[in-house]
């Protein structure tokens, strides 16, 4: 058990109580869920920081979080693993964001417009991912589907709207885009399998 398992485990049995409808695993396993989030926050804002990338990187983020949240997608079974690949990530993105040279307002208009469109296919065919955090209610399943599709769609409108005055925006809408909808994909849940496979074995 890892120490974040172990703290979650001694806050959960000090705050179980008789009425509480959770059991102290369940609470436990949100309490660590809780703490890896915080601790993968600080340590992404510090790195960042640290590369001068704070600015591009911490919209990313927020932008891909919300997307993730309705749909999941392929994670790593180790979280200091997902961690490492989350950061590198959004340091790319964020790099691509401050140093690729900008783009002509036509040639941004229309990656976005191909981002949105692929973006709204494979969620439409493969969201939300099968997870153990997410829903697996049919009509919940739908209503997050339609909701992230909703998303992008508004995004490609804004991202369109606002192309010829905010580069750093339109970036950073087709970078969430990407990444989420390309972490949906079967052929993502396939590599990282392999990948994770591959090293348990080493």
């Amino acid at each position: 058990m890892t120490w974040t398992g172990r703290v979650s485990g001694k806050i959960a049995q000090r705050i179980k109580t008789d009425d509480t409808l959770y059991t102290t695993g369940q609470l436990a396993h949100g309490i660590e869920i809780f703490l890896l989030n915080a601790l993968n926050l600080l340590f992404i804002i510090l790195i960042s920081s640290v590369f001068g990338l704070l600015r591009e990187v911490v919209p990313l983020l927020c932008c891909l979080f919300v997307l993730r949240t309705l749909t999941g997608g392929v994670h790593l079974k180790n979280p200091w693993s997902c961690l490492g690949a989350t950061l590198l990530l959004l340091l790319l993105g964020g790099a691509i964001i401050k140093y690729v040279p900008e783009p002509s307002v036509s040639t941004l208009s229309i990656l976005t417009i191909f981002t949105a469109g692929a973006g709204g296919l494979i969620n439409y065919m493969y969201g939300p991912a099968k997870h153990t955090y997410m829903p697996d209610n049919p009509a919940i399943q739908k209503r997050h589907r339609k909701t992230a599709i909703f998303l992008i769609i508004i995004g490609c409108i804004l991202s369109l709207l606002l192309v010829g005055y905010s580069y750093r925006y339109s970036m950073t809408y087709i970078l969430a885009v990407a990444y989420q909808s390309l972490l949906l994909l079967p052929g993502s849940f396939q590599f990282i399998s392999f990948l994770e496979k591959t090293f348990s074995r080493r």
